[in-house]
């Protein structure tokens, strides 16, 4: 397994096995030389799976990719709440039609690069329930029930449900790639 491959795994796992719209993750600038060929071939080998792999931003020593269902993410998009807010800060009004989420996501891209962060939004496009997005946006991130993928403002056992979900797709993922099981055919097997 290589070093890009384990990342991938460790960091998208949900997202890789279906149990997730998108995950983020990074790695720093320098080794994106020894990276790019097989993000380049993986971009290839998911797109068939309905997953892809983009690069979403980068800084001075960071690079963060993006790994993402589209067809999950455009459905969480078309939530009514979710469409209101996000046109409400400007993304386009297409946001949640298919074949506009190019698009989106460079609006995204956009918002990032002019905050110099990561914008609240960015919950709804990593899958996290919206009653807790629009609650870390009411109470600037403060008063939440517990933290795990995202900060927990609502339903906390069913939150941590999921987390340990998550962390159950990554260590059974990793522990598979780790005795010689190839990604694609995991990601078959799913």
């Amino acid at each position: 397994m290589s070093h890009f491959e384990a990342e991938l795994i460790h960091h998208a796992a949900p997202t890789l096995l279906g149990r997730k719209q998108a995950n983020l993750f990074s790695f720093p600038f320098s080794v994106m030389p020894a990276y790019q060929k097989e993000i380049a071939l993986y971009q290839k080998q998911l797109a068939p799976f309905g997953i892809c792999i983009t690069y979403l931003y980068s800084c001075k020593n960071r690079i963060f990719v993006l790994v993402y269902r589209p067809a999950a993410m455009l459905r969480r998009l078309r939530v009514p709440s979710v469409k209101k807010h996000l046109l409400s800060l400007g993304y386009p009004e297409t946001t949640g039609q298919k074949n506009t989420l190019p698009a989106v996501l460079r609006y995204l891209r956009k918002r990032i690069l002019v905050q110099g962060d990561f914008p609240h939004e960015i919950g709804f496009f990593l899958g996290y329930p919206p009653a807790d997005v629009f609650a870390f946006i009411q109470k600037k991130g403060m008063d939440y029930k517990c933290v795990g993928y995202w900060k927990v403002y609502g339903d906390e056992e069913k939150a941590l449900r999921i987390f340990r979900l998550y962390e159950n797709c990554r260590d059974n993922m990793m522990q598979l790639a780790e005795s010689g099981i190839p990604l694609i055919s995991l990601i078959q097997a799913a």
